[in-house]
């Protein structure tokens, strides 16, 4: 009996998704830490260049996501705020957000800065400068050129897969072969955009260094002048404790009016009305002179 054209297509597609599903679980998983000459030749012999200059071709350059966080005291905040952000537009970078606040009367600010990461030592240095001291500084980087290869790895044999269905999809005549190549591709094709968004996420990362700085003013030198006889500062601190008292004996005045006045009302007024019950019942139970005869 002889296949019908249908048939043959649909069988085609099944073995091609094998051959494909095959092909993808050959490739190294994500996380696993392939070798730099392993990575250099397979990128070599693919070809395919993804837009990156940091992952590819015959020499592997790690991908390294920068982040640091830096505390300084500074002489004046507003000052050392503007020389960080031009600092930042002078290495080709960019303020992300920046605050600021007073405590007391002293401003102080955080800014974040996002440096390109081969002038990521440079600013740290020149940050440093700012300062008049460095309270903190942290520094963590993370890795990611172990995922960054495997997601190439993914884009080449998902495109593959793209290439095979697109060439089924234009040798289909039957409706329903149609649309389970339709179906197939659609969901390769968006396999294909999340992985080279999360390529693309990662590019952006490892170009450019984060970088938190939080300025604070220095702390001011403590006041010696109070320091030996002063009548005027005895005068003022006298009439401020006049002040003080005279205020307390106000509180204590209106205290007496307001609160215990009330509160003797208040018990007054039962008890005056029992007094006078009582003077009336004396008068009921004395005897008149009538009943005494």
């Amino acid at each position: 009996m002889e296949w019908s054209r249908t048939s043959r297509i649909g069988w085609a597609l099944v073995i091609l998704l094998g051959l494909v599903a095959c092909g993808a679980s050959s490739a190294p998983e994500v996380g696993s830490a392939p070798q730099p000459a392993a990575v250099a030749e397979g990128a070599a012999e693919a070809g395919a260049d993804s837009g990156s200059g940091a992952v590819g071709g015959g020499d592997l350059e790690r991908m390294i996501i920068w982040n640091a966080e830096m505390v300084l005291d500074v002489d004046d905040t507003q000052a050392a705020m503007e020389r960080a952000q031009n600092l930042a537009r002078e290495l080709g970078g960019y303020t992300v957000g920046s605050e600021s606040w007073l405590e007391g009367d002293q401003l102080h600010a955080r800014l974040i800065l996002r440096i390109p990461a081969d002038r990521y030592e440079a600013a740290m240095a020149r940050l440093r400068d700012l300062a008049l001291k460095v309270q903190r500084e942290s520094a963590s980087s993370e890795d990611v050129t172990d995922q960054y290869v495997d997601l190439e790895s993914q884009l080449r044999h998902l495109q593959a897969k793209e290439a095979q269905l697109n060439k089924f999809l234009e040798q289909a005549e039957d409706t329903e072969a149609v649309l389970a190549v339709y179906e197939q591709l659609a969901a390769t094709q968006a396999e294909i955009e999340q992985v080279k968004g999360r390529m693309s996420y990662l590019d952006k990362l490892s170009a450019m260094a984060t970088i938190v700085v939080e300025l604070h003013p220095k702390q001011a030198p403590p006041d010696v002048a109070g320091q030996g006889w002063q009548p005027g500062y005895t005068v003022r601190s006298a009439a401020a404790a006049l002040i003080r008292t005279l205020e307390v004996v106000g509180k204590l005045l209106i205290w007496v009016v307001v609160y215990l006045l009330s509160i003797l009302l208040l018990l007054l007024v039962p008890l005056l009305a029992a007094w006078w019950l009582l003077r009336r019942w004396q008068k009921r139970r004395r005897p008149t002179k009538g009943d005494q005869a």
